[in-house]
């Protein structure tokens, strides 16, 4: 038995959620975990091989209320044989709407039997006024107990076949967003060129040589050059998305808490 933890995820929000279960998962079973970051656009072609012992937690981020449609295919490609899985969608504070639907329906249909999921919070990649700083300590805390009750579920069905867990969400999917340009952060003279930017796109946007150039056609609008850039030198200056910041601002800034099936 191997707990395999799978997650995308260019701000660490949802690495932190999703190891943060895993750990506690493979603690408690006191077997080995495998941490399999599949963030960059170089390790999306590695595809684990799954037994039927192993357990799969796989954390995904929320963009517009869908998994991201970069990691779309990746996601189709994992395929099982009555593997356990987990899966872990992370939000900014809106709505994960269909995301976590979305990703046991597809797990389901590959061969995976989904025994638990959890919708968790992180700080939205827009803008730092929503769901500041999290996951905090509260959120974590509520993780580790989600990887408690895995275990315990675990434990109680054994190797028997279990049925689909209930999950929120709509079937036909929330159609994918297309209101937002194809743009990519701006930045400001305060750049040093330290290339932090660069070497952590996931989508390798950002010029190695010059990291004030990017290929909006390549950028996911992530926001992690902005999140990560130590001057300060990235931001957003589109009208859009600074309209769409402002909206959840005014009407998401109030906490959600953690929402498990199991």
């Amino acid at each position: 038995m191997e707990v395999k933890a799978v997650y995308f995820s260019p701000t660490r929000t949802s690495e932190k959620i999703t190891m943060t279960i895993a750990r506690k998962v493979a603690m408690k079973l006191k077997t080995s975990l495998k941490d399999i970051n599949i963030t960059k656009n170089h390790d999306i072609g590695r595809i684990p091989e799954f037994s039927k012992e192993d357990i799969l937690i796989l954390g995904l981020p929320v963009y517009s209320g869908r998994i991201p449609e970069i990691i779309e295919e990746y996601v189709h490609n994992l395929n099982a044989d009555g593997t356990k899985a987990i899966v872990v969608a992370v939000y900014g504070n809106r709505d994960y709407d269909d995301a976590l639907l979305e990703m046991r329906n597809i797990l389901n249909e590959n061969g995976f039997e989904v025994i638990a999921g959890g919708a968790f919070i992180g700080e939205h990649s827009f803008t730092d006024k929503v769901a500041t700083g999290r996951p905090d300590e509260k959120d974590l805390e509520e993780a580790r107990a989600f990887g408690d009750s895995i275990v315990m579920k675990l434990e109680n069905i054994g190797d028997n076949q279990v049925d689909s867990i209930d999950i929120k969400g709509n079937y036909p999917y929330k159609e994918r967003g297309g209101v937002l340009p194809h743009v990519t952060p701006s930045t400001n003279d305060d750049c040093t060129e330290c290339m932090d930017c660069a070497e952590e796109c996931p989508t390798g946007a950002i010029s190695m040589d010059n990291p004030r150039e990017a290929d909006p056609k390549k950028c996911i609008l992530c926001c992690e050059c902005i999140k990560i850039c130590p001057e300060d030198a990235k931001f957003n200056d589109n009208e859009k998305i600074i309209g769409l910041a402002k909206m959840l601002e005014d009407n998401f800034s109030q906490r959600r808490d953690p929402e498990i099936f199991i």
